[in-house]
């Protein structure tokens, strides 16, 4: 619970080898009062491993797909439908979400709570295009690499080299601890989209619409930039939040041969998982 919300994790579900990385920040946080993990996929060995989480977890819920069976994220835009509690804030979660730093759920929430207005709200987001621009624009990292605002952008989305010459930058620093001068405060967004690697939203907003998605739309353009349109609302990143995004599918087999999942392994808050 914060602030008389219940706190939902919701997980479009998944890859075990990167869910092994972000289980062990959900599930040992206290504000999280459940983590929905949104069954997307049919590998054998990635489900036995969310069915041994649940059986090990209470917290761990696993959410059928509620229409149609998976296929990548061409179906995750189903599963909208239920995060629509109207007492709860949903935190969406990528499974390759890979670090979470200490205290990110008070502040992330703090941050939610305080700004009722904007429909979808972001942290702060290692390996993300549009926030790795805002970093550079704001002169907070120096950043040569020809950026633009633009979340398919050929560096910030596609390129691994850029990626990883980020994850190992940025994994110096939380290895001292040294986040503050990365924060900033505050950037509205409206009619652009951002990749929803994390984002959060109230309950109540989503139910206006029943979080029924149209058939055939690209999940993360509907919600963040044709949804926030329909409801006259913007959207907001906020710099006092921070969380690793492990790769794009351009970018991940070639960090996928790297040691950065180890790296962020190690930063993580022990937890005993199922083998």
């Amino acid at each position: 619970m914060f602030e008389g919300h219940r706190v939902i994790v919701v997980t479009p579900a998944g890859r075990e080898r990167y869910l092994r990385q972000l289980a062990a920040h959900v599930l040992t946080a206290p504000e999280v009062d459940a983590w929905q993990l949104w069954v997307n996929t049919t590998v054998p060995s990635d489900l036995a491993f969310l069915q041994a989480l649940a059986a090990r977890f209470p917290k761990v819920q696993l959410i059928p797909p509620p229409l149609h069976a998976p296929n990548g994220t061409a179906t995750i835009g189903q599963f909208f439908r239920t995060a629509i509690d109207e007492d709860a804030i949903y935190v969406r979660m990528d499974d390759d979400l890979v670090w979470l730093e200490p205290e990110f759920f008070p502040r992330f929430l703090a941050e939610r709570c305080a700004l009722r207005a904007p429909f979808l709200l972001f942290p702060l987001i290692v390996n993300n295009a549009i926030c790795s621009w805002l970093l550079k624009t704001q002169r907070l990292v120096d950043i040569q690499a020809p950026l633009k605002p633009h979340c398919l952008d050929p560096v910030g989305w596609q390129s691994p080299e850029f990626a990883v010459t980020l994850h190992r930058w940025f994994l110096d620093r939380a290895r001292r601890g040294d986040l503050q001068a990365l924060r900033f405060g505050r950037v509205p967004t409206a009619l652009c989209r951002v990749s929803i690697n994390c984002i959060a939203w109230f309950g109540a907003v989503m139910a206006i619409g029943g979080g029924v998605f149209p058939e055939g739309v690209d999940e993360e353009e509907y919600v963040s930039v044709t949804l926030p349109f329909l409801l006259e609302r913007t959207n907001c990143i906020t710099g006092r939040a921070v969380a690793a995004h492990f790769a794009f599918y351009p970018q991940r087999e070639a960090l996928d041969q790297t040691d950065l999942l180890e790296q962020y392994a190690a930063l993580a808050p022990q937890l005993a998982l199922p083998e």
